[in-house]
């Protein structure tokens, strides 16, 4: 019998060739296995050119890395069978230092939706530049963090933050570095065993940057995680880094957001502060509390995230619409379908 899987092209926006570490490749490859797709990656600023197969779905991984051009997207288009272009956007843009460009868009204004990590302003934004749907789909947690499992620290001691500082003599480069550099001097001022890691800070506790592939074993090292984001304006944003640290099964103390009423609670291990100065409260309360009960809780918080908030979830949300997939965990994917998701939390 002939094969009737439905063939995905994955075009990777990374620089390296394609490895197990390659956002999404192993969501797609458990997909494979499990006998619902077949898969092709391909990563272009590798110097991979586009294939000459005929797909029967496109998934562009944040197209920015390469100056794509809107004939020659075209045309490979027309000749592998106009197949539907789905586009995940996983950056946040605006502003003065980070503003959309061309080569962001080309894709984008062929697909059938965007998705994106950042409604409200962003959404705007990616409309009124591409003219295509814009969805909902937060950052999740990559697989090849969490597998194999490692054994984590069976009595985690003190507080980590992984996250870079770019702001430079007091000058913001990116929205809200300043409160992140704000945070850090309130943590600093505790006195507790504290760890910094990321390029831009200095000081006895700062460590420097850590590789990508190390973060959450360093996470789990310790027995509260902090982080801040930026682009907090942006409904719903968040980096990647709150669903590796919810993953970490450590409780987490991070910025809050609109659009975040989805997530786990305090009760889970999730704490969420509005500003600096609350963040560094929840953390000196938290050292007081039972390191027990604090991983007990962040257990809890680790299981939802590593059944709901992964690559595979975020992928058979995006593609489940337009092949026979699976549907991910309602709660909160169905949740966070743009309708009920701006209806309830007032997006825009």
């Amino acid at each position: 019998m002939p094969n009737t899987l439905p063939l995905i092209l994955h075009i990777s926006n990374e620089k390296s060739p394609a490895c197990p570490r390659t956002r999404f490749r192993q969501a797609f490859d458990q997909l494979a296995d499990a006998g619902l797709l077949e898969y092709e990656c391909v990563v272009p600023a590798a110097g991979q050119p586009l294939p000459s197969c005929r797909p029967d779905m496109v998934f562009v991984q944040s197209p920015q890395s390469c100056p794509w051009s809107e004939r020659r997207v075209r045309e490979w288009l027309r000749a592998s069978g106009t197949p539907p272009l789905l586009v995940w956007e996983g950056d946040a843009w605006g502003g003065v230092t980070k503003p959309l460009r061309h080569r962001n868009l080309t894709w984008m204004r062929l697909a059938e939706e965007v998705f994106s990590v950042a409604m409200g302003k962003q959404a705007f934004m990616l409309r009124q530049a591409c003219g295509r749907p814009v969805q909902y789909v937060p950052h999740v947690a990559p697989l090849h963090l969490l597998t194999p499992t490692r054994e984590a620290q069976q009595n985690p001691v003190g507080v980590t933050l992984i996250g870079k500082r770019l702001t430079y003599f007091g000058i913001e480069l990116l929205p809200n570095d300043r409160e992140r550099a704000t945070l850090v001097r309130g943590l600093q001022a505790l006195g507790e065993n504290l760890s910094i890691y990321g390029r831009g800070w200095r000081g006895p506790h700062a460590h420097g940057p850590v590789p990508f592939s190390e973060q959450l074993r360093l996470m789990q090292s310790s027995l509260i995680t902090v982080g801040w984001d930026r682009y907090r304006e942006h409904f719903g944003y968040f980096s990647d880094r709150l669903p590796i640290a919810m993953c970490a099964g450590r409780v987490h103390v991070t910025s809050r957001q609109p659009g975040l009423e989805w997530l786990p609670g305090p009760d889970q291990g999730l704490h969420l502060a509005q500003t600096p100065r609350e963040a560094v409260e929840l953390v000196r309360v938290l050292m007081d509390s039972d390191p027990s009960e604090l991983v007990a809780r962040a257990n809890e918080m680790s299981q939802w995230a590593r059944t709901r908030l992964t690559e595979t979830q975020a992928l058979l949300y995006m593609l489940c619409k337009y092949l026979p997939l699976p549907r991910p965990p309602a709660v909160p994917w169905d949740l966070l379908s743009e309708g009920d998701f701006l209806e309830l939390f007032g997006g825009g």
